[in-house]
């Protein structure tokens, strides 16, 4: 059942997400210095509950997803599959922000918000001074 929700989760994903991701950490650098913006590392894994809980925050609410791809360059980073760049992972979901300069922005965040307490962390870290 729980591969079903998957799979699911995964076909809807797929046809309705506007959510632009970077392909991986060094383009997600790259793109955020060429366009100036700050840096989402988020830091997931497969079966995590949580994780499909964030995910579905951040890519399928409009007001996240626009705020996100507006202002930030997202990377997410399968810690099952991919290097972890230097970061500590607490638990998934785990997410780092970054200035433009990958410089870390505040302390990461481990919980699962809701659209409107991720939308008002994003809007704290876009218009801090880092």
């Amino acid at each position: 059942m729980k591969r079903y929700l998957t799979l699911l989760l995964i076909v809807v994903s797929s046809l309705y997400a506007d959510m632009y991701w970077a392909d991986d950490y060094k383009s997600g650098l790259k793109e955020a210095a060429q366009k100036d913006k700050k840096i989402i590392v988020y830091f997931s894994k497969e079966d995590c509950v949580k994780c499909e809980e964030m995910t579905w925050t951040i890519s399928f609410d409009k007001n996240v997803s626009n705020y996100v791809t507006e202002h930030f360059v997202a990377i997410e980073i399968d810690i099952e599959y991919d290097k972890r760049q230097g970061f500590k992972i607490y638990q998934t979901p785990t997410i780092y922000f970054l200035d433009t300069k990958a410089k870390r922005i505040g302390k990461p965040l481990t919980e699962v918000l809701g659209p409107k307490g991720f939308l008002k962390k994003l809007k704290e870290i876009e218009n801090s001074k880092q």
